[in-house]
């Protein structure tokens, strides 16, 4: 890792040069020198490193941490032109030392590394259904007892070690429309080994209560565990547990769980049988071989050749057998191998890998691939990749906030004609095809929405980052050495005491993600310590230098920032406090500011002297404005918030991209309005709009031809979004409200050629406006909520070609709805919800397509279908609540961890993955899940 470090200063001293010419004019020479120093040690710290993970001796490790130290010293020193001889003369004194120790370190090889183009198609694990498919068969034989011979609430295991495809092969049994059909209850949770029972209780609390409402007196139980076990007695329900580790966890759990006849429970765990056994002795668990030879080379040529038929010479030199045999058949080290294979050059270059993995003619150990493919990496992808060990295992991210953090790290290298952010996301989807991030959920528009880390690579980026002093990672030990640390993470463990010093000297990230105690509690007198050592309230307490009584009333706030000047990022998920510092504006280099899901309540006056701020994220947050001249930091990038007042600002704000969660002034007009100055906005979420804003914010609209996600809430709204040309890009409409003006816009045409994703709350509809609609070429979801018709039948004449997700929530008035022959050739969920009028559902054209029809409080229109259609009648899924509809399928088990919010509630919500703008609305949280 430290090759990323010296290269990534070779490329900054051009940067730093720049922003000091003037005092660097003396010193020219000395900076090519250095230069050209640190090229010759980049060659040298790659060989090390690699050597670092074999049998490196003392005197190379003591080098090579003196090698960064020095490459670190140039980004951390101000004033520049002063220090470049000291600087030189260090590297001449680690030249020598080495010749003096005699430490032996070979220069690296040249690896032909080049960017490879990602395939959708690897975003789904296909293997599964063809490698898998017996197992799968059995299992859902089981679950759904096809043979009769089940008569108990039965357990069924899936066995096997870490990377065997476990979580896989549960989700594609989790998300199957017969099994869905099946069960009236349907929870995953993930079982990661850092939180407390009572967590994991509260996980599946959440997901089953959504799916059931409440009955009378629920509200005076306080007793989640009993309220779970109420909520399941009498229902037949599937809850998936993924990734057991504890046997006592399971015998919790299990206590919870009420023994309802028909019943399952879907277990993986890389725990043995006989751990097990006794778990349900009437049902043999499934344990998941490794790949045959067959299946093996089946998912290693997709995943390298993809469609393509692989060239003659990969069949005459038999080299899958080489990697079956490097690989053992275990599906993810085929899949990152082939991530390796795939860049390279065949065949020389292949047998030059395969020398690397093997050792006197015999396979390394497994892991020995993890290290190669890290190896292999471009040096701008190593940092972006170890980035990942900055959150705990069983984490599932979202991208669009990975991409910002990378940006204030430094590690996004600009691109001709190319965002910072759209490059960013090219590292991703890099990262992707090589089989090192996997890909859990993408949009309507199919572009990444969710990406997670596999267990076993997050095991080897946490002890690489933490060895190659890339990152601190924190949990129960103390931080030793202040002066040193560059990058923190604090990860959320309940029972962590960590002692964090007053000064960071160095440092340059805080990454912090703390408690739900944290989150949910609403004064600081809430919090209680659960063991003898501390919970996680206290270690926020001392790390942000909270008074050391956690029930006191005084808050505060991170004053250690006064000796970490430093800092480019800060980013704390649920911390206790109420206020920023004033000494935030003096943290002159900051350009990451994240504070969510807290008690925050105003931000300081100073922050309008954060000249290089990029990112400011304060949702679920109380922060209801900051100082105007803030809106006068021409880096902003991305602002996300809950409801911040959006002032006039007098500067072009041409790098803004992101406006999430303002609200207007009410001193708006047509010639104070500031999104005249932020017409290169790619994602803009506006509530609180009037009429005395629409003839404003409708002129506005016709500047923002960047605008890719658009989100209005008001009492009401312009139109001119559908018919205006600025619009194209656009590509999720959200609207709660009423449009103004829409009648006199039916008799143009829509131009919206892009639009993946609508969503219309609030609205008075009418036929022809439905028929609009209709004519758009890309629109795959669509959701009518809480929304008024003109007429008493709906039809769905033609058109809605793309459409694949269609939710009818609360519309007023329709009594039937009819699907024309000619409309929703691709739709697969149809929802329909409290539409009390509604009785009647005529679909002309079959559907073929069709998977699934969720239907809520809505008996008369059940009794139809099942006498006039009984083909449609099969598919229909009957819903206690609403919650569970579009999102349910895709990657079950999400929960934000945050109390009281899910992730089956982002109904409302699109992925801007695409754009790289906002990320999920209202959440923002990082996201647990197993990545098995």
């Amino acid at each position: 890792m430290a090759d990323a470090g010296v290269t990534g200063v070779v490329a900054k001293l051009g940067e730093l040069a720049a922003a000091e010419a003037t005092a660097l004019l003396r010193v020219d020479p000395e900076i090519r020198a250095l230069r050209r120093k640190l090229a010759y040690l980049q060659a040298l710290v790659r060989g090390a490193d690699r050597q670092r993970r074999g049998r490196a001796s003392e005197l190379l490790l003591l080098w090579l941490r003196e090698t960064r130290e020095v490459a670190f010293e140039i980004f951390v020193r101000h004033g520049l032109s002063n220090q470049i001889s000291k600087i030189n003369e260090r590297i001449d004194e680690l030249n020598q030392n080495k010749e003096t120790y005699q430490i032996e370190s070979s220069p690296s090889e040249i690896w032909s590394s080049s960017s490879v183009e990602a395939d959708p198609d690897w975003y789904e694990d296909k293997y599964v259904m063809g490698s898998r498919q017996d197992e799968f068969e059995t299992l859902k034989n089981r679950i759904m007892n096809k043979e009769g011979n089940i008569s108990h609430r039965a357990v069924i295991s899936i066995l096997g070690e870490r990377g065997i495809g476990k979580t896989t092969l549960a989700k594609k049994l989790y998300n199957d429309p017969d099994i869905m059909k099946h069960f009236e209850v349907h929870a995953w949770v993930c079982l990661p080994p850092h939180i407390r029972f009572r967590d994991y209780v509260e996980i599946m609390y959440m997901q089953v209560s959504s799916q059931i409402p409440e009955a009378p007196g629920d509200d005076e139980i306080t007793d989640k565990e009993l309220k779970l076990s109420q909520n399941l007695q009498n229902r037949t329900y599937l809850v998936v547990l993924d990734g057991l580790i504890s046997i006592s966890d399971w015998n919790s759990l299990f206590d919870v769980l009420p023994d309802t006849n028909g019943s399952r429970i879907l277990l993986t765990t890389h725990l043995n049988v006989k751990e097990i056994n006794h778990i349900d002795p009437q049902i043999a668990p499934m344990e998941l071989p490794y790949l045959d030879m067959k299946h093996g080379e089946k998912l290693f040529c997709q995943r390298v050749f993809g469609a393509k038929e692989p060239p003659q010479i990969y069949w005459s030199k038999g080299y899958y057998e080489k990697v079956h045999n490097i690989s053992t058949g275990l599906p993810l080290a085929i899949a990152v191998l082939a991530g390796v294979l795939r860049s390279k050059v065949i065949p020389m270059e292949w047998d030059d890998v395969f020398e690397q993995l093997e050792s006197n003619g015999q396979p390394k150990p497994v892991r020995s691939i993890w290290s190669l493919a890290f190896d292999d990496l471009p040096h701008y992808l190593k940092s972006c990749f170890l980035y990942f060990a900055s959150v705990s295992e069983n984490v599932i991210l979202y991208p669009d906030r990975l991409v910002r953090l990378w940006i204030a790290e430094g590690f996004v290298v600009p691109k001709k004609a190319e965002t910072l952010e759209d490059v960013g996301f090219d590292y991703l989807k890099e990262l992707v095809s090589r089989g090192l991030v996997q890909v859990m959920e993408k949009d309507a528009g199919g572009c990444i929405k969710l990406v997670s880390i596999h267990n076993l690579l997050h095991a080897f980026m946490e002890s690489e980052a933490q060895d190659s002093s890339f990152l601190e990672i924190h949990h129960h030990a103390n931080v030793a050495n202040p002066n040193a640390v560059r990058r923190l993470a604090i990860q959320n463990y309940v029972d962590a005491y960590v002692y964090i010093p007053d000064a960071f000297p160095k440092l340059r990230s805080l990454l912090c993600d703390f408690a739900e105690d944290q989150r949910s509690s609403s004064s600081v007198g809430e919090l209680q310590p659960q063991s003898l050592w501390g919970n996680l309230a206290e270690l926020c307490s001392r790390a942000c230098s909270i008074s050391e009584n956690v029930g006191s009333n005084t808050l505060h706030g991170l004053h250690f920032l006064q000796g970490s000047r430093f800092l480019r990022v800060i980013d704390l998920n649920g911390l206790k406090m109420q206020k920023l510092p004033d000494e935030i504006g003096s943290i002159i280099h900051l350009r990451y500011l994240g504070i969510r899901n807290s008690n925050l309540e105003e931000l300081p006056s100073s922050m309008y002297k954060l000249d290089n701020l990029q990112t400011l994220d304060v949702r679920r947050t109380n922060v209801g404005r900051t100082v105007d001249e803030f809106w006068e930091i021409e880096a902003l990038r991305h602002v996300l918030a809950e409801k911040m007042l959006l002032p006039n600002c007098l500067v072009p704000l041409n790098n803004l991209m992101t406006l999430s969660g303002v609200v207007p002034s009410d001193l708006w007009d047509e010639k104070k309005c500031p999104l005249n100055n932020m017409i290169y906005l790619r994602s803009l979420s506006l509530s609180g709009i009037s009429a005395r804003h629409t003839i404003t914010l409708s002129a506005a609209l016709r500047k923002m031809e960047f605008l890719a996600y658009l989100n209005l809430s008001g009492e009401v709204l312009p139109s001119n979004m559908f018919t205006t040309t600025s619009m194209r890009r656009l590509q999720v409409l959200i609207l709660y409200g009423k449009l103004e003006g829409i009648n006199d816009l039916l008799g143009d045409r829509y131009v919206l050629p892009n639009l993946t994703i609508l969503h219309l709350n609030k609205l008075e509809l009418s036929q022809q406006f439905v028929d609009k609609l209709a004519l758009l070429p890309c629109l795959a979801e669509m959701e009518l909520s809480v929304v008024s018709f003109s007429e008493t039948t709906m039809f769905f004449h033609d058109g809605f070609l793309s459409l694949t997700k269609l939710k009818l929530k609360e519309v007023s008035t329709i009594q039937e709805l009819v699907i024309g022959k000619g409309a929703m050739s691709m739709l697969s969920i149809l929802a329909m919800y409290d539409c009390d009028s509604l009785n009647t559902l005529k679909v002309l054209n079959g559907l073929e397509h069709l998977q699934e029809v969720a239907i809520y409080k809505m008996p008369g229109i059940i009794d139809n279908i099942k006498l006039e259609d009984e083909k449609l009648f099969d598919k229909i899924k009957r819903l206690t609540t609403p919650m569970m509809v579009t999102d349910r399928g895709v990657v079950p088990g999400h929960f934000v961890r945050r109390a009281g919010i899910l992730h089956e509630q982002r109904i409302t919500v699109a992925s801007e993955s695409c754009f790289s703008s906002m990320e999920d609305a209202g959440t923002g949280a990082w996201i647990k899940s197993s990545s098995e």
